[in-house]
């Protein structure tokens, strides 16, 4: 009987919702942070309460503290609304988060003059900050590093103007020896200085 079992759908989805006020009520409002549940999974058939659910997420910000922040809210939220439905929810963060990607200042302005005239608008461009959550910032955390965007979107077959993590994500080849070029002009003017 319906009546008699424990549902974790209804409990997962009390949790997707709770896990939506932690970016607007966890971090201050001159702070950037990301908690998105992007895959739910529960039960194998149409009239059946399943016995257990799962989902999973990324937790993303733009700094170590708020990251921290974020992830502690995930734990506090998730246990108490599980247990609100008779359910009991276990929560498990990757072991080392991708921390926030973070450029250093005195490499891109070498890399502006550096590479900025192979660029189409003959500079590099600065973009605001956004959450990606990148292996690149392992690197970054450890040596002086850039983490460049390659423009593209111009192919129309297949069409190449969907985000990166878009199902119908798709490259657009044309731009690859621009970014060839941009690598080696870099490696090439750092060994310079460094001679």
């Amino acid at each position: 009987m319906p009546q008699l079992a424990i549902d974790p759908i209804v409990a997962t989805s009390a949790t997707v919702m709770n896990l939506q006020t932690i970016v607007s009520r966890g971090l201050s409002p001159l702070e950037s942070g990301v908690v998105s549940v992007t895959k739910v999974n529960a039960g194998d058939s149409f009239n059946v309460i399943p016995g257990s659910s799962s989902m999973c997420g990324t937790v993303r910000a733009l700094s170590a503290e708020s990251l921290d922040t974020l992830r502690d809210r995930v734990n506090h939220i998730s246990k108490p609304t599980a247990e609100v439905y008779g359910c009991e929810a276990e929560v498990q963060h990757s072991p080392q988060p991708y921390p926030p990607t973070i450029n250093d200042p005195n490499l891109f302005d070498f890399s502006s003059v550096a590479v900025g005239p192979l660029c189409p608008n003959g500079k590099l461009q600065q973009v605001d900050p956004v959450m990606c959550g990148e292996d690149f910032s392992f690197i970054a955390e450890a040596v002086p590093s850039n983490f460049f965007f390659l423009g593209q979107g111009s192919g129309t077959n297949p069409k190449t103007d969907f985000g990166l993590h878009h199902e119908q994500f798709a490259i657009d080849e044309n731009v690859l020896p621009l970014g060839v070029e941009i690598h080696v002009n870099l490696a090439l003017r750092a060994l310079k200085e460094l001679a």
